[in-house]
């Protein structure tokens, strides 16, 4: 897997158990009211609300050397997919000019070339989950006045807003902006090597990753950035071989380490803008490999606990398969982050290359 193993209290094994065992008796969506949101029913933007004017100008107090980290992956055709996503650059005309228009002289043009990509755009690579893109659903709650269906940010509900051209709530043209504080919570360098498979980040280890880098807490309107070195299986595949890209490619969508529900509930209370992490989605999994895992995968319940307690219920952000290797051996542990996602309409996410500055 070209990544240096930790140390044996680590073992992805034991620690995917525990993660899969938590299941929080309290997490219950009907019983619960979590909306209308903070910011008025009628919202659609979310936690990008806490990002201020005076927060925005905080954060460009924290470039000092005006040096920059690009966070995204490229896309390619080695890019890992998950099951059931595509991906597909193609040059229209078979590489030939798009565009051959007249130019003084009888011996000049200009030509133009194109590109078209056939993907879902918003959920391959380095990508950015909307808030049309994590949903809760209930069925057969009509006694506690619930409709059959699946909620998303601000109880709006697919049945509802949903169509085969885009969401009429909720897209991703209703985010605005990122310009706000970041900080890198790095387990890499913190455990010595990338995490295994499986491990779930804990409150103890975030605490322990801030006071190695000697910085505060998240604040209201932070992006939050963790770094497990988990892509790095498939960051040179255009350098392998078609057969070993394919296999770590297979190994990254099997699961990966990620983030447990104590520390996004402790991220909630800061009331952050987003959370990003180096794996494909966010949580810690493993896909149940042989038998290996004590529990499998169907059995773990609530496996996108942050996805559904940060995104559906609060509206705060996610940032999946970011490069965070870069910003990790070079760039401080607090930075100005700045990316705004193009603005698809009705879209449910939205590709990025977001920029760290310092």
């Amino acid at each position: 897997m070209r990544r240096k193993s930790v140390t044996a209290a680590l073992s992805g094994a034991l620690m995917f158990a525990a993660f899969a065992g938590a299941v929080h008796a309290d997490n219950n969506p009907v019983d619960q009211k979590w909306w209308p949101s903070e910011f008025g029913k009628d919202d659609q933007a979310g936690a990008t609300n806490y990002i201020t004017s005076k927060k925005r100008a905080a954060a460009a107090m924290l470039v000092k050397k005006g040096e920059v980290a690009t966070l995204g992956m490229p896309y390619h055709s080695r890019t890992p997919l998950f099951p059931g996503r595509l991906y597909s650059l193609t040059i229209p005309g078979g590489g030939k000019p798009t565009h051959d228009l007249a130019w003084s002289g009888d011996s000049y043009r200009q030509t133009f070339m194109d590109e078209l990509v056939t993907a879902q755009i918003g959920q391959i690579g380095t990508q950015f989950d909307s808030l049309a893109h994590p949903m809760i659903k209930i069925e057969g709650k009509e006694s506690k006045g619930w409709k059959d269906g699946n909620y998303m940010y601000n109880g709006q509900r697919l049945e509802d807003i949903g169509g085969p051209y885009g969401m009429k709530k909720n897209g991703t043209e209703n985010v605005g902006s990122f310009f706000t504080r970041g900080i890198i919570i790095d387990l890499v360098k913190l455990k010595g090597g990338n995490l295994p498979i499986g491990y779930p980040i804990t409150l103890q280890d975030y605490k322990d990753a801030l006071k190695m880098a000697g910085i505060k807490d998240a604040e209201q309107g932070d992006v939050v950035l963790f770094r497990t070195g988990w892509n790095d299986l498939w960051r040179n595949n255009l350098e392998k071989s078609a057969d070993q890209a394919a296999a770590d490619n297979a190994m990254f969508n099997s699961g990966g380490p990620g983030v447990s529900p104590e520390v996004c509930d402790h991220l909630a209370t800061r009331k952050i803008s987003m959370l990003g992490a180096d794996n494909w989605g966010i949580e810690p999994y493993d896909f149940g490999s042989k038998g290996k895992w004590p529990t499998p995968f169907a059995g773990v319940k609530e496996w996108a606990y942050c996805h559904m307690n940060l995104s559906a219920r609060r509206g705060i952000y996610l940032f999946e398969n970011l490069d965070l290797k870069d910003l990790g051996e070079r760039g401080p542990a607090e930075f100005l982050f700045s990316w705004a996602p193009i603005k698809l309409v009705g879209a449910t996410g939205a590709p990025g290359n977001p920029i760290a500055a310092w």
